[in-house]
């Protein structure tokens, strides 16, 4: 198995059949090691941003493939954690930040991107919905579904659930410097006329929404301008530009 910082510099696009995920007992030496330093610059980060909470999260610490299988274990850490090593650029600390994403197409083939609202960590980039691996998504043995993570974050955010689209079977897992983004591809009857209506409805309604707006991606020129993190903007333009069979698209 390969340490999770394994090719950090190097885009990629796979497919995945699925994915065997596991917290480990290890800690993050990174965090204990600039413990003081965290909680200061969470205790201005907390006071700049309300919408800001210091939950549960978990980091990829090793990460590999295994016969058509994602392995990964992840360490326990805290958002303060993360949020520090965020802002210091991501330094190569032996882990990456591994979340589950909702690749979403309407019946046209367009691809729908979630615009981050401002105050949050990817305020105003455009990116595939979705957000960290947390306790929520953890079972009583330390296994990780993150299909239902993934599954779950798609209803908070969009509104879409399980019987509004269709499920593509595997996983798109993107590697993008200290990212890995773990994605399923939801699939919708509606035209992205009305699917980008459809979730804007739930935007709307929902005062505290994650999103401010929804993003219709049609094709390669779409992405010209458009505000994203990196692993999205890799993936999106795998997607778009057809992958063939080396992503199993």
């Amino acid at each position: 198995m390969h340490s999770a910082q394994h090719d950090r510099a190097q885009d990629s696009v796979r497919k995945i059949a699925t994915c065997a995920l596991r917290v480990g007992d290890g800690v993050w030496s990174y965090a204990e090691e600039h413990a003081g330093v965290i909680e200061r610059d969470w205790q201005l980060a907390a006071r700049d941003r309300p919408s800001y909470f210091n939950g549960v999260i978990h980091l990829l610490d090793q990460l590999s493939d295994v016969d058509g299988v994602l392995c990964g274990r992840l360490l326990r850490t805290d958002f303060k954690s993360y949020l520090y090593w965020r802002t210091a650029g991501f330094p190569d600390t032996g882990v990456r930040d591994g979340f589950g994403s909702a690749l979403i197409r309407s019946a046209d083939g367009a691809i729908l991107l979630g615009r981050q609202r401002a105050g949050n960590v990817n305020g105003g980039l455009a990116y595939l919905p979705g957000g960290f691996i947390d306790a929520r998504d953890v079972d009583a043995g330390g296994g990780i579904d993150i299909a239902a993570s993934i599954i779950r974050e798609l209803a908070e955010e969009t509104g879409l659930r399980r019987e509004d689209v269709t499920i593509e079977p595997g996983f798109l897992v993107t590697e993008s410097e200290a990212h890995v983004s773990i994605a399923k591809t939801f699939v919708s009857e509606l035209d992205a006329v009305a699917l980008k209506a459809k979730i804007g409805r739930h935007i709307a309604a929902d005062a505290n929404s994650e999103l401010d707006d929804i993003v219709v991606v049609r094709d390669l020129a779409g992405l010209d301008g458009l505000a994203m993190p990196r692993y999205a903007r890799v993936v999106v333009s795998a997607v778009l530009a057809g992958g063939g069979s080396r992503w199993g698209l």
